[in-house]
């Protein structure tokens, strides 16, 4: 769960930076990433 919890940290942190870039491709990309860890810690704390 700590593992998950610390990826989706990054991944919140690169999408922050691919936000300011306004790189779209790479905000799709991470954003299904997000989506993902955040299904599977829910799935986890159920």
């Amino acid at each position: 769960m700590a593992v998950l919890e610390s990826k989706l940290t990054v991944y919140k942190v690169c999408y922050q930076q691919a936000e300011s870039k306004k790189d779209h491709k790479r905000m799709d990309k991470i954003g299904g990433f997000i989506d993902h860890i955040q299904d599977q810690i829910k799935d986890m704390k159920s």
